[in-house]
């Protein structure tokens, strides 16, 4: 055999080495995502503290969307981690496993980040997640009470958000602050899962509505000449909650979407800058 055809197969095989290595690091990153969404539904169930500690980001920002007095609209309510943690140990959420109706969903999947869903018998929630130190934890969470009845036409409802996520990008490029405004919570969680400090450690970098609506008004996030436009895709919609992905050749960013007062306006954000998304498991 040849020198060029030993040296060709040599490449061959470290070829296939590699990308057999690649494989179980996505399916591990998945297996770790799921984990960490049933450590938070399973373990305030539970009672377990501890499991609920292992599930969440010392950032946590959780909100959810509670009925108010005003029949027909509702409230953004907001928890911490430590807040979470302390309301699990309390064991006020102890359910018997076989009424609790666990069913999850990865959404989507990038290097560091993802967007899922977990929906049980008592609660509705989409989630942010973030790898950091090797870890997935929850970042973000959107939830609300699960629907008695299905009311939401998840088409229109589709078409509603789109028309949202296009309002945010139109007025981003034209420097339009009051636009972008119409269509941000007053408290929105920005989020950025960027590289930080001399060491370059994975930090969650944090920014509220006025710093975004400054950077918009100074154009710094305007799409750059000849860029190709940003890939909007609805990964969920639940009743008023709704989950999207937002792809530019720079970024991903994972958006959870409110409806209050029928109004769908941007509530939680996770972005990771020049992430490579993946195809999530079904």
């Amino acid at each position: 055999m040849s020198k060029f055809m030993v040296s060709l197969l040599v490449l061959l095989l470290f070829t296939c080495c590699l990308l057999a290595q690649d494989k179980p690091d996505v399916e591990k990153d998945k297996a770790a995502i799921k984990q960490a969404a049933h450590d938070y539904a399973e373990g305030f169930y539970e009672g377990s503290a501890e499991r609920m500690e292992r599930a969440l980001h010392p950032l946590l920002v959780k909100r959810g969307l509670i009925p108010s007095s005003q029949v027909g609209s509702t409230f953004l309510v907001q928890m911490n981690s430590d807040m979470l943690v302390e309301a699990t140990r309390s064991g006020m959420g102890k359910l018997a496993p076989e009424e609790r109706g666990i069913s999850y969903k990865l959404l989507d999947l990038t290097e560091n980040t993802a967007s899922a869903k977990i929906f049980t018998a008592r609660f509705k929630d989409f989630l942010h997640l973030a790898k950091q130190n090797g870890q997935w934890r929850i970042v973000n969470v959107l939830w609300r009470l699960p629907a008695q009845q299905p009311s939401a036409d998840a088409e229109k409802e589709t078409d509603a958000i789109k028309k949202v996520m296009a309002v945010l990008h139109e007025g981003t490029r034209a420097k339009d602050a009051e636009a972008v405004q119409r269509v941000l919570h007053p408290e929105i969680a920005k989020r950025a899962f960027v590289q930080y400090g001399p060491g370059g450690k994975m930090v969650v970098q944090e920014a509220n509505g006025e710093v975004l609506l400054e950077v918009v008004r100074s154009g710094r996030a305007a799409q750059q000449q000849g860029e190709i436009e940003p890939e909007i895709s609805i990964l969920d919609v639940y009743e008023d909650m709704g989950s999207v992905k937002v792809t530019t050749p720079r970024s991903v960013d994972y958006v959870h979407l409110a409806k209050q007062n029928g109004q769908w306006r941007i509530v939680n954000s996770l972005l990771a800058v020049q992430a490579a998304p993946t195809q999530p498991s079904k």
